[in-house]
């Protein structure tokens, strides 16, 4: 894949991303849960071309630095980093097992460093018991979430991929 053809997916994908995460800025936070969405760009530009997939993350998180440093920061830590591992290990062909496992570990340092660093609650309250369990819990919670996330990205991909709108993943490693 050429460079500009790997410069512009991502900054696409940047675009899109950024116009999901923003939703609860824009419209309110009972729309909230629609950033879920926003990985799925960083997803698709990282299962293209891994450059292009951490292009797109970058990227994503400058242009939401403009809108809402709140909103920078949960996709800098969350959606992100799941899009980005997720389409990551996809493009290497890894086992799914391995994938999800390698994409939830990357996701637990980053919400621990959310939670223990920046101190900011990664599931609203404060979870209960010894550093230990804490870790257990948000290691099995994102092994589950990354596990969803891989099955919905992988139908959205093929979806993309096989509508004819775009040439994306034409030239995905077979």
């Amino acid at each position: 894949m050429n460079r500009t053809k790997i410069i512009v997916i991502g900054a696409l994908m940047a675009g899109i991303a950024t116009i999901f995460q923003s939703i609860p800025f824009y419209l309110s936070e009972a729309f909230a849960l629609l950033t879920i969405l926003s990985a799925i760009p960083v997803y698709t530009a990282a299962r293209t071309n891994p450059v292009s997939g951490a292009l797109s993350y970058v990227i994503t998180v400058i242009l939401l630095l403009f809108v809402s440093p709140h909103e920078a920061l949960m996709f800098l830590f969350t959606n992100g980093v799941v899009g980005l591992s997720l389409g990551s290990t996809s493009y290497f062909k890894l086992n799914k097992i391995l994938s999800v496992g390698g994409s939830s570990v990357i996701q637990t340092i980053f919400l621990c460093i959310l939670n223990y660093g920046l101190d900011i609650s990664i599931f609203g309250i404060k979870i209960p018991g010894t550093i230990i369990i804490q870790l257990i819990l948000i290691l099995g919670s994102t092994m589950g979430y990354n596990f969803a996330y891989q099955a919905f990205a992988d139908f959205i991909y093929k979806r993309i991929k096989t509508s004819g709108i775009t040439d994306i993943g034409a030239n995905e490693k077979k």
